[in-house]
């Protein structure tokens, strides 16, 4: 009785073939593809979410992952680039290019209201040490280092 919601840009990494597969999926009523969302639409989301899955391939940052762990959804996310430093241990991590590994996390996820409910608990806290002030001062230590 789960809804899968793929949110964002439509025309990312292999979208034709991933909306291709909803079509033809016997769950495709479950499935929506909402594309670009403005930001209320973003917290609706957020506020009606049990778990957010992002295995990305490969991630600048991991804003994403801070910004769901922020909201209170428990996160799994891919154990490569950024987003594996971004979650350290907050996330179930998996090797997004192993469906399988996916799949086991979100199962596990779905299966186990503890493991979410701790997940929480730590992905709050995970975000709480993201701030724009440290970022400032970070960057700002390494202009200083440059320019010294």
């Amino acid at each position: 009785d789960w809804t899968l919601v793929l949110a964002g840009a439509p025309a990312g990494y292999q979208a034709a073939a991933v909306l291709e597969c909803i079509q033809r999926s016997q769950c495709r009523e479950r499935i929506q593809v909402t594309g670009y969302l403005s930001r209320p639409e973003l917290e609706r989301l957020y506020s009606r979410a049990s778990i957010f899955a992002f295995p990305s391939l490969d991630e600048g940052f991991g804003m994403p992952v801070l910004e769901a762990m922020a909201h209170g959804v428990p996160v799994i996310t891919s154990n490569r680039s950024a987003t594996k430093e971004v979650a350290g241990n907050a996330a179930v991590l998996v090797d997004p290019e192993r469906s399988d590994e996916l799949q086991a996390g979100l199962e596990e996820l779905i299966r186990n209201p503890e493991l979410r409910a701790r997940l929480i608990e730590l992905g709050r806290s995970r975000a709480k040490l993201y701030t724009w002030e440290r970022a400032a001062r970070s960057t700002h230590s390494v202009y200083e280092e440059l320019c010294s």
